[in-house]
């Protein structure tokens, strides 16, 4: 039986979300509850956490980030890494502008998000790597994250 095509999507954006927690698992972060990530602030070791809540989206919805991280040398005020898989052609860069509104404007600290797949519309993943400014201070692909955590990004 073929999947869905919601499945397949959960399916590859949750690797790429292993993908990331690899990376940081191989820094040295050490993964905390996202009920206990703020009070394991004071730990003074790095740690990160998934599915955190941020803030109230434009919306006034709730939101929540796909990676929370503290470092207390590298990223002492937090950072937020967001992931968006789109392998085929779809909708969720029609939802890029969203994302990228509530973080500049919603999320409380730096966040870089994770860009890949291939599957955007044309001129979506120019328009979203235009955007860096604000909280908002990266747009990277599998490659480029790659190369930004071995530099220390991470």
């Amino acid at each position: 039986m073929a999947k869905q095509g919601g499945t397949v999507a959960n399916e590859t954006g949750k690797s790429l979300e292993d993908f990331i927690e690899n990376h940081l698992v191989s820094a040295g972060y050490t993964f905390i509850d996202k009920k206990k990530f703020k009070p394991a602030l004071y730990l003074e070791q790095p740690i990160y956490s998934k599915q955190v809540y941020i803030s109230r989206s434009i919306y006034d919805t709730a939101t929540y980030c796909d990676f929370v991280l503290y470092h207390p040398d590298k990223h002492p005020e937090c950072l937020i890494i967001e992931s968006k898989w789109q392998q085929s052609k779809g909708s969720v860069d029609e939802k890029y502008p969203f994302l990228v509104l509530n973080i500049q404007t919603k999320y409380p600290y730096n966040t870089v998000l994770l860009l890949d797949g291939g599957g955007y519309k044309e001129g979506a993943e120019n328009w979203i790597r235009e955007q860096v400014g604000n909280t908002l201070v990266g747009v990277y692909s599998m490659v480029e994250f790659q190369r930004w955590a071995n530099r220390g990004g991470i």
